[in-house]
C-alpha cells in the first residue's frame, strides 16, 4: 500500500451528498425507514479510478475496481457520499476481506492527508517471501495498526505474496543487467516500475532502494 492523492472531488457530487446523505443517517443513526438503495457513488468510479491510475489502494493490484467506503456506510452514514471516504479497490480487497470491518484504531489510509499517516510510514517488505510488514521503529499503537490492516484486508493472501515475489524476481533481473551494460531502455523501464502510476510500485521501490539504486520523487 502506498499513499495516493486523490485530489479535489468531481464536479455533482456535493449536490448529490446533500441529497442522499439524510436518508442513511436516519437510518443508522435514528432506525427509521428501510436502509436506502441508492448507490450514487458508482456515478463516479470512473473518475475514482483514474486518481488512482486503475490500481487497487490497497494491494497495488491492476483492476477493474470498485468504489469502497473506508469508513463503512453502517457505521459512518455521514460519509457515505464523502469524496474524501471513497478507496478504489479490487473486490477482493474490498468484497472479501475489508467488507465493513472497522477496529477502533481503525486502518491505514491510502490517502491521509499528514504525513505521518500515510502508508509509507506503516509498511515495509520482506523481500524473501514477498510479504508486506509492519515497519520497524513504530509504537505499539502504529505496529497493531499496520497488522490490522495487512490482517483484516488479506494483504498477504499468497496471491498478492505470489505477485509481489514475481515483480521482485523481475526487478532482480533487470537490475543484474543494468549492472553488466549501461542499458537506457532498461533504467526507464525500472523507473516506470517505481512510479506510483505503475501497479506494485511500493515494492518495486523496497527492491531499488535495497539495492541502493535511488528514485527520484514522483
Amino acid at each position: 500500500m502506498h499513499w495516493i492523492d486523490r485530489g479535489p472531488e468531481p464536479p455533482g457530487l456535493d449536490n448529490i451528498r446533500e441529497t442522499l446523505t439524510p436518508r442513511w443517517v436516519a437510518h443508522y443513526r435514528s432506525r427509521v425507514g428501510e436502509r436506502p438503495s441508492d448507490s450514487r457513488w458508482q456515478d463516479f468510479l470512473d473518475d475514482l479510478r483514474s486518481r488512482f491510475h486503475g490500481v487497487c489502494g490497497y494491494c497495488e493490484e491492476g483492476t477493474d475496481g470498485g468504489v469502497d467506503h473506508f469508513r463503512p456506510k453502517s457505521m459512518f452514514p455521514e460519509l457515505v457520499y464523502a469524496w474524501a471516504n471513497w478507496v478504489f479497490s479490487c473486490s477482493k480487497c474490498n468484497v472479501k476481506n475489508k467488507k465493513d470491518k472497522w477496529p477502533v484504531i481503525g486502518y491505514v489510509d491510502p490517502c491521509a492527508c499528514l504525513c505521518e499517516d500515510r502508508p509509507e510510514k506503516f509498511f515495509d517488505f520482506d523481500l524473501d517471501t514477498g510479504e508486506i510488514v509492519s515497519k520497524a521503529g513504530l509504537s505499539e499503537q502504529q505496529h497493531r495498526k499496520a497488522w490490522q490492516t495487512i490482517d483484516d484486508l488479506g494483504l498477504n493472501d499468497m496471491g498478492h505474496t505470489n505477485n509481489r515475489r514475481g515483480r521482485i524476481r523481475e526487478l532482480g533481473m533487470l537490475l543484474d543487467l543494468l549492472n553488466q551494460a549501461a542499458a537506457p531502455g532498461i533504467e526507464r523501464f525500472i523507473r516506470t516500475r517505481a512510479h506510483r502510476s505503475s501497479e506494485l510500485s511500493s515494492v518495486s521501490r523496497a527492491v531499488l532502494a535495497q539495492s541502493g539504486y535511488s528514485v527520484e520523487p514522483d
